[in-house]
Parts: structure tokens; sequence; C-alpha cells
């Protein structure tokens, strides 16, 4: 808003002696260019992961060094996420998102299938259970389209990479951009309050491979 953005204009110009000031922004060029002349500018980047272990071996000594290599690869560059990583509940959601997969990429029986997805009842704790299997799902959906391109090195869940190899040769391009399309789908249902366990199993449902 130009309102806002010539009152800190005024702030920049005549600044408090008592305060320094931050300014973050994922856009500079969104700024005034008179904001930005008079500032200092560092470029911000991701942090590199074998840098954030380093930092988890301090920080977190109770995790093991794989525990601290799939954390500073899923904290994407920030240290700060990776210091405040829920592990326990990430690989809970991710033995969850598996049997979904599993499910749909190998068919047979589903007594599993149905087991875990009974477990995300409605309500406000259901809500981050099933907000957080989502974010799982497209965190291994990415690293079986990483290894279909032949880069598995840009896997993030590095100590289930043979699980997931196993996966990938179940899978194609196709079943992975249609997998993503109906996880966007349960994403969509979510904010409609549909049921949660029937929305996941249709997930895997739609997705089995004959």
């Amino acid at each position: 808003m130009k309102e806002a953005a010539n009152s800190l204009l005024k702030v920049l110009e005549e600044p408090p002696e008592f305060a320094t000031i931050f300014l973050l922004t994922e856009n500079p060029g969104e700024l005034l260019p008179t904001i930005r002349s008079r500032s200092m500018v560092f470029q911000l980047a991701a942090l590199p992961a074998e840098e954030i272990e380093r930092d988890l071996a301090v920080q977190r000594p109770d995790w093991k060094a794989a525990e601290r290599a799939l954390v500073a690869r899923l904290s994407e560059g920030a240290v700060g996420r990776a210091r405040s990583f829920d592990l326990a509940a990430y690989v809970t959601a991710r033995g969850h998102a598996l049997a979904l997969l599993k499910s749909a990429l190998q068919g047979g029986e589903h007594s599993e299938l149905f087991k875990v997805t009974e477990s995300y009842r409605p309500g406000a704790e259901g809500r981050a259970k099933t907000e957080q299997l989502i974010r799982t799902l497209y965190s291994l959906l990415r690293d079986l389209a990483s290894i279909e391109a032949g880069v598995p090195e840009f896997v993030r869940n590095t100590d289930i990479a043979s699980e997931l190899k196993r996966l990938a040769e179940a899978a194609d391009f196709e079943w992975i951009t249609a997998a993503s399309d109906r996880l966007a789908e349960v994403e969509r249902g979510m904010r409609r309050n549909l049921l949660r366990s029937l929305s996941l199993d249709a997930f895997a449902a739609a997705l089995e491979k004959a």
C-alpha cells in the first residue's frame, strides 16, 4: 500500500537511535526504489544440507546421524525449521503416507489402508494430522519423481531410499502427476469438511493400478 510504503520511508529517513530495523522480503522489486536506496541489502539463501547437519549434531545430539541427514533435507535450507522439526510426528505421518502409496501401487488386500485412514478423525486435531499427512505425501511424491527423472541425489527421504526405489519401479511420471492432482482434491475436500477417512480411501483407490 502506498500509505504504508511512505510511512516506512519516513521511518528509514529518520530512524530512532535505539532501534535496528530488519526488513524481510521475498521480492525486493516490489519495494519502492527510495526504500531500497536507504537500505543495506543482504541476499539470504538456503543453507546447504551438510551445514545444517553439523548444526543439528550440536543442537540435537539425541538424533542419530541418519535422522539429522533426513531433517536437514526436509528443512529445505532453513536452520530454524530444522532445529524445531517434530521428527516423531513426521515419521508417523510418513508411515501412513507409505501405506497409502503402497496400497495404490501394489494393490491387493486393503486392511492396512483402512486401518490407517480410519485414524483420521474429525476435529481440530484430526485436521492438523491430515494436513501433516498431505505435506508428507507431497514430499514422497517429489522423491519418486526425482528417482524417475534419474536424479536420486535430490531425494529428501534419504533414510528410506531403497523403499522409495521399489515404489518408483511400480510408478511412472503419469501416475505421479495423477497422484499430485488427486492429493490436491483431498486438500480442497478438507476445506469443505468432507469425511477425511473416506477422502483418503478414495485417493488410494482412484490411483490403484490394475
